[in-house]
């Protein structure tokens, strides 16, 4: 419906549903980045500053936004039409549609595109992880185990996450640890989307990879087997997704593993596995972790990346694995699109 009106605008007046669409687009970024002065806003969002001071000066008038010492921030009148604004500013830049043909080509149950291309802008992340935090508070349900995964995409859903009541969902690691900087790691994840929802955390004090003989060792302890049993048992699985080039290399791969990738023709990397453009497995990385191959029927998985440079392992991961959500930014997505359409 509101794609439809949006067509039926911009061919009765095209001038003035491009200012409509600035406009919304100011109310929509006040409501995120709250409080905000125009000059910040106008960087953000690319636009002259003068038109940005003309727009809140009318939304102002309006009663829809506050401007004081601080910043801009929405009224209660503002927050009422928000939802509203959001669909329409949605409608306008085409994402409706982009996200109903992302679904449908890759059999996605629900994509949620974000504007920009987080390998131009760096802010557009924060963007993604905010609908990501979104859309995953709306998934839970209380009694739910979610399982996250670490990394920068992660990172920032983690920050946006919030909960006006205290969810009960007890939030576990989907690996162990490894050599990446602590604060994207996945215990250190798991443990503040569970503090941020009011839920609780159990933690995997395991390295990422260890021999079988090991790991069977670490299963005889209690507090280890319950989080490895929670992990398998998830029913919401949270996660980002990888290049395979840059993970091996981050990861510090040996050279017989990045020369069996490269044979294979790796493209992502994701849960520690390796997956080539068919999305079949050509290395397991990770010993300590979630197993895909025995996760329960009901398990929802919820992807969350961006970038154009990450569309092919993104597509690859779709490709193979049902997601009840992905979430992922215009670039990525119109990537993503694009390699459909090749013959």
């Amino acid at each position: 419906m509101e794609q439809d009106f949006v067509r039926l605008m911009q061919q009765l007046a095209p001038d003035l549903a491009a200012e409509f669409a600035r406009r919304a687009l100011v109310l929509e970024r006040i409501a995120t980045m709250a409080p905000v002065g125009r000059r910040q806003l106008a960087a953000r969002l690319d636009l002259p500053e003068r038109e940005v001071r003309a727009d809140a000066a009318s939304l102002k008038e309006e009663g829809l936004i506050d401007l004081n010492a601080s910043g801009m921030m929405l009224t209660a009148k503002g927050q009422d039409i928000l939802g509203t604004v959001k669909a329409f500013t949605h409608a306008m830049h085409g994402f409706t549609e982009l996200e109903s043909k992302l679904a449908d080509a890759y059999g996605i149950g629900k994509v949620h595109v974000v504007g920009g291309n987080a390998d131009v802008d760096a802010a557009v992340l924060q963007d993604v992880g905010r609908m990501a935090a979104q859309r995953v508070r709306a998934m839970l349900q209380n009694g739910n185990t979610l399982a996250v995964t670490g990394g920068s995409t992660m990172a920032a859903t983690a920050k946006h996450m919030q909960s006006s009541t205290p969810l009960n969902v007890m939030v576990v690691p989907a690996r162990g640890g490894m050599g990446r900087t602590v604060e994207y790691q996945a215990n250190t994840l798991a443990a503040e989307i569970a503090q941020r929802l009011g839920g609780h955390h159990r933690l995997i004090h395991l390295p990422d990879r260890m021999d079988a003989a090991a790991m069977q060792e670490m299963l005889k302890v209690p507090e280890v087997r319950e989080v490895i049993d929670r992990l398998q048992r998830a029913d919401v699985i949270l996660h980002g997704i990888g290049r395979a080039d840059e993970s091996a290399q981050e990861r510090r791969l040996s050279v017989p593993q990045m020369r069996k990738l490269e044979e294979g023709g790796a493209v992502a990397e994701a849960f520690g596995y390796y997956f080539d453009k068919d999305g079949e497995v050509l290395l397991a990385a990770s010993s300590v972790g979630v197993d895909l191959n025995r996760l329960m029927p009901s398990c929802q998985m919820i992807a969350v990346a961006a970038g154009s440079r990450k569309a092919q392992a993104i597509a690859a991961i779709m490709r193979k694995y049902p997601h009840a959500a992905l979430i992922t930014d215009e670039g990525a997505a119109k990537a993503m699109l694009a390699l459909t359409q090749q013959g």
